[in-house]
């Protein structure tokens, strides 16, 4: 039970480490932290406006409009007279709830170790660099639009997307990727995943047969066994998904790939091998899934998309912005044969009820517009190109020793092998528990196969510069040269 001499020195604590220069603020922040954590099973009475006023230096103006407010967002009540009260807790309650067992569908739990919190100051797979981004440009452009939208970009929209982005994003892909696409096939959604997800629901009926790369993308294979798909997992060779293998297979419905920088292996999918899968899709009668993860990082001129030879129009094409922007701005797109957009939009709308953010759509539209776009993807794909490299004399100078690296296009991230067979599997295990002790997360590369697998780890380094990328090397290199010696020593 808190009394008033705790309920002051708690005061003084918060107000001490709140660095807010505005004093009024500070006061109530202070206060409002304070008065939510107290867990008293009766109501508790603060301190009268008049003491705080003295006890701290505050105006009692200021200390009223405090409790006020606080009283307007139902955190206390008043009585005139008597005094500002904190509501009681009920303690019962909380500790039932902490006793309480519930039972999960075995499709959540099988989730929970999919996705976690990535280390910027490491290896992290996926993560773009932020330090270079145009923010003044950026908020340049959300001025601009604010003056001449106005407000109307807060309403909800359940269009297929802002006609002036998706106008953009056919420009961007037309020119990138050697396509000949339309504004009026393209469709915004939130995210790669939800991309992924409507190309099963709405393409694909429960329990059909889909061919994925193997090693496969783990956020896909578990995204499709997850909606109940039969996922056959076909091999690679230097040319891509060994499509020839699948010819045998009945009812297949969808192929999905990752054609320009495979992941993990980083192989680059030929033009025929391409043409192969073209094929083999008609002839199933199957869609093939195109998801262009990564094709802006690094220049690929002579690398088009599968979407680009289709003239069968099978072929759904997913892209993001999340690896080449801000990764908060969750933002993707789909382009779509055009008689599949108005499906793939009423489906979008149903789970999502409207289109994403107008707000960060028209932004992002006359950021592209206005060219800024361009000269930050073009700026930013020379400085990868630069951290590739580094990685590569980095990799030799300290890993190579104990990894190695199996013929690739360059990206930003990068399969590695290890060298000692017989330890492969133990060494990836201890490997990534030790990390785990450190507070840093490592991509498994075992994580990525149906069978037969592979071990070491993918490593991302589009975060980081020469210098942090030849720190994390060495400290890698010296983890992984500890945990094999306490291998040796079992």
């Amino acid at each position: 039970m808190m009394n008033q001499k705790e309920f002051m020195e708690l005061l003084r604590h918060n107000l001490e480490k709140n660095n807010d220069a505005r004093l009024k603020v500070k006061f109530y922040q202070s206060l409002k932290s304070l008065v939510l954590s107290i867990q008293n099973t009766e109501d508790f009475k603060c301190p009268s406006s008049r003491f705080l006023s003295e006890s701290f230096g505050v105006s009692r103006d200021t200390v009223e409009k405090v409790y006020t407010q606080l009283e307007d967002e139902g955190i206390l009540y008043r009585i005139k007279g008597k005094g500002s009260f904190v509501y009681a807790k009920s303690g019962q309650y909380r500790q039932s709830a902490q006793n309480m067992q519930y039972d999960l569908a075995p499709e959540s739990q099988q989730l929970e170790d999919l996705f976690f919190d990535q280390n910027l100051n490491f290896f992290a797979d996926g993560i773009p660099e932020i330090r270079n981004f145009p923010f003044k440009k950026w908020y340049e452009t959300e001025k601009q639009v604010l003056y001449s939208v106005g407000l109307s970009i807060y309403m909800k929209d359940n269009s297929a997307g802002n006609e002036l982005l998706r106008e953009q994003i056919a420009q961007l892909v037309n020119l990138h990727r050697h396509t000949q696409v339309s504004p009026e096939q393209v469709l915004i959604v939130n995210s790669t995943q939800q991309a992924m997800y409507l190309c099963g629901r709405v393409l694909l009926p429960e329990n059909s047969q889909v061919i994925l790369e193997h090693p496969y993308y783990s956020n896909a294979y578990h995204l499709f066994k997850h909606m109940h798909m039969s996922l056959k997992c076909i091999g690679l060779d230097a040319e891509g998904l060994k499509i020839q293998d699948a010819e045998q297979l009945e009812n297949i419905r969808a192929v999905y790939v990752t054609p320009s920088c495979q992941y993990p292996s980083g192989i680059q999918m030929s033009e025929q091998r391409k043409r192969q899968i073209i094929e083999f899709a008609e002839k199933k009668n199957a869609y093939i899934i195109e998801d262009d993860y990564d094709a802006f990082m690094l220049k690929k001129e002579k690398n088009k998309a599968v979407f680009a030879s289709d003239h069968y129009q099978r072929t759904v094409y997913i892209g993001s912005f999340s690896k080449y922007l801000l990764p908060g701005l969750r933002l993707s797109y789909l382009i779509l044969p055009e008689r599949l957009v108005e499906p793939f939009k009423r489906y979008r709308n149903y789970i999502d009820g409207s289109a994403p953010s107008q707000h960060i759509q028209v932004q992002l539209a006359h950021f592209m517009k206005n060219g800024e776009y361009a000269v930050y993807l073009h700026k930013m794909q020379q400085i990868y190109l630069k951290r590739y490299q580094a990685f590569i004399h980095y990799f030799n100078q300290y890993l190579a020793f104990y990894c190695e690296l199996k013929e690739h296009h360059p990206s930003m991230q990068i399969a590695c092998y290890f060298k000692n067979l017989k330890l492969a599997e133990k060494l990836e295990n201890a490997l990534v528990k030790g990390a785990e002790l450190k507070g840093i997360a490592i991509t498994h590369l075992s994580q990525f196969y149906e069978n037969n697998p592979e071990y070491g780890f993918v490593l991302g380094f589009s975060a980081l510069n020469d210098t942090e990328i030849k720190a994390c090397m060495l400290e890698l290199t010296q983890m992984i040269s500890a945990e094999i010696k306490r291998v040796n020593t079992k």
